[in-house]
This record gives structure tokens, sequence and C-alpha cells, in this order.
């Protein structure tokens, strides 16, 4: 396999722990949602173990990110990370069972068009 090749894995795999980490502190957010004032909100959120989970994923995606930055030209590497948002949509779908209305898909469609012609290019 090519090294350009890997460092798109890479990429693509950054962005999938960058989305799981989004989903994770959507899931605390919402946990801690009822909690009045700020102080009190911050102090659950920080308790709950989705959150932690979530910063390990941020974590994972640095390591992987900087991993495909040895390979590949940041000027191909940052394009091709709009993956995140296919995933943090689909992953939002299956996981939290939003609603994704047509233009939204439409969109994503876009994306993936966009991150497959950087990646050829």
């Amino acid at each position: 396999m090519s090294p350009r090749l890997v460092g798109l894995c890479y990429v693509t795999l950054a962005m999938l722990f960058e989305a799981l980490g989004q989903l994770s502190f959507k899931i605390g957010a919402d946990r801690a949602n009822s909690q009045q004032g700020a102080v009190n909100f911050l102090h659950y959120v920080w308790r709950q173990r989705v959150v932690a989970l979530g910063i390990a994923f941020f974590a994972v995606e640095t390591v992987l990110w900087t991993m495909a930055l040895r390979l590949l030209d940041v000027s191909l590497a940052f394009p091709a990370g709009s993956v995140s948002f296919v995933f943090i949509v689909v992953l939002s779908r299956l996981w939290l069972q939003e609603q994704i209305d047509p233009e939204r898909w439409l969109g994503i469609c876009l994306i993936l068009g966009g991150v497959i012609l950087v990646g050829l290019s």
C-alpha cells in the first residue's frame, strides 16, 4: 500500500474517532441538560462516563491524525477530514435516532464527492 493511501486510511479512522467523541459529548450533555446553572451543569457533565469516553476517543483521534500528517500534505489531509461530517450524520442517525432530511443527505453526498476528488488529485 502506498504511503498516501495509508495516510488517507489514518485520516478516515481519525475522523471516525472524532465523530464518536462528538456523539459521546452530545450524550453527556443531554444527560446533564436538566441540571440548573452552569456550575452544576459542568460538574454533572464532567462526572459522566460517556464524557470520559469522548475524551478518550479524541486522544485516539489525535494520535491517528498526527500519523496521517506524517504521510500527507496538510492541503490533502484537512479536506479529506471533511469525512467527519459524514460520520457524524450517519452515526447520529444510527446511535441517536436523529432524523436526517433529504437536503442533508444531498449535502453529505456532495461532501463525499469532494473528498473523493481531493483524494484522487
